[in-house]
């Protein structure tokens, strides 16, 4: 009923998970004086090594069921381990103190295929129109015209308008943001993308090797 329902309503897993997760009981092992036990250290660790990570990713690359996660996640964050922020229908965990909203921002749209898929795809080719986008990545108009927006509105992404035609490129702060974060928490994706990636982080790192000279 509830996994059902957050897609159009997603206020009503706000309100469960702010009555119900509170009640959960703990899990074999948990230490009664709060210290952490193997399935919150295991949790934590998968979260250090992915900030940004949603839920449902936890439960699919642990192979933990949902209420336990959920359980786990609540206690980390009440004890100040990590933290966390909604993004749309999903949210995403970091550990706290580590990010900064903007870094905090990139991180979630990293972890979800489709908006990272499509900033690749825009710092490989800037300037890319939603069709071409749509045509490149094979998504529907639809699909592209909504991850988009969440873009744009995030600072993410800069929509240029020139008459009736719209382009889109990656944000120059943030495509460096993005590379660094790539090479550090999605080595995988790095090496498929490491030609244009590395090209930016390269560029990015005589910037700053620039402006440390001229202080």
């Amino acid at each position: 009923m509830l996994d059902a329902e957050v897609a159009s309503r997603p206020h009503l897993f706000q309100d469960w998970e702010r009555d119900n997760l509170s009640a959960f009981p703990p899990s074999p092992g948990q230490h009664p004086d709060g210290a952490i036990d193997v399935t919150q250290r295991k949790i934590l660790d998968y979260v250090s090594q992915h900030p940004g990570v949603h839920l449902r990713q936890i439960c699919r690359e642990l192979d933990l069921g949902m209420g336990n996660v959920q359980y786990h996640l609540y206690r980390l964050e009440r004890t100040g381990k990590i933290s966390s922020a909604r993004r749309g229908f999903y949210r995403f965990y970091y550990l706290s103190a580590l990010f900064g909203e903007k870094q905090r921002d990139v991180l979630s749209m990293l972890s979800l295929s489709t908006p990272r898929e499509m900033l690749l795809h825009l710092i490989n080719k800037p300037s890319s129109s939603q069709d071409e986008l749509a045509r490149g990545l094979g998504l529907s108009q639809p699909t592209v015209s909504w991850h988009l927006k969440r873009l744009v509105d995030l600072g993410i992404v800069e929509k240029q308008q020139v008459g009736r035609n719209a382009t889109y490129r990656v944000i120059g702060g943030s495509a460096r943001e993005i590379a660094s974060l790539i090479r550090s928490y999605h080595p995988t994706v790095w090496e498929r993308w490491s030609s244009s990636l590395a090209d930016i982080f390269i560029s990015y790192n005589k910037e700053e090797g620039g402006d440390k000279e001229k202080r």
